[in-house]
């Protein structure tokens, strides 16, 4: 009894290069997939996990959790002319957890800065609709207060380079039009 699957197979062992790029679509499908699920191993259970793939042509590829050196150095035996300086995955994994930690220390200092920056933005809008202005940038600074005015500063060096950069656009633009 032939299967589906037997048969594609038959399909693929076709000789040519219509069968080497199959081959090669298979082999690629199966290394990417093998980097997928490590990944996934990685994140789930956090192991120390190394996968090596040396394809016959090509570049090998590597996947190390925390890295492929670390784990290497940690589980296969030191040879004498080791370098004595490499980290093993322990102190990788504990380098990586105090990255993580940091990142999550920024992550928290972005988010207290864009709360701040949105205040900031409500405050300004609050004295454009109270002055009666149809534009931000109209709005009076001493309506501002201290706080306010460096990030109202900030804000108006942006328009002020954005309107230069438009304008700069609209000038060569003819320019362009007038050489074709």
């Amino acid at each position: 009894m032939v299967t589906a699957r037997a048969t594609q197979r038959q399909d693929d062992d076709v000789g040519g290069q219509d069968g080497a790029r199959k081959l090669r679509r298979r082999i690629e499908y199966r290394r990417s997939r093998l980097l997928q699920d490590a990944r996934e191993v990685s994140e789930l259970f956090a192991p120390h996990l190394a996968v090596l793939a040396f394809p016959a042509a090509g570049r090998p590829t590597l996947f190390g959790n925390p890295t492929v050196e670390s784990v290497l150095r940690s589980f296969l035996p030191a040879d004498n002319g080791a370098d004595a300086g490499t980290e093993t995955a322990d102190e990788a994994a504990a380098r990586v957890a105090a990255m993580r930690r940091e990142a999550g220390s920024i992550e928290a200092r972005v988010a207290q800065e864009e709360a701040r920056l949105r205040a900031v933005a409500e405050m300004v809008k609050a004295a454009q609709e109270e002055q009666g202005r149809e534009h931000w940038w109209e709005v009076d600074v001493d309506a501002l207060d201290e706080a306010e005015l460096p990030e109202f500063a900030a804000a108006l060096d942006v328009l002020r380079a954005d309107v230069l950069r438009r304008l700069d656009k609209l000038a060569k633009a003819p320019k362009a039009r007038q050489q074709q």
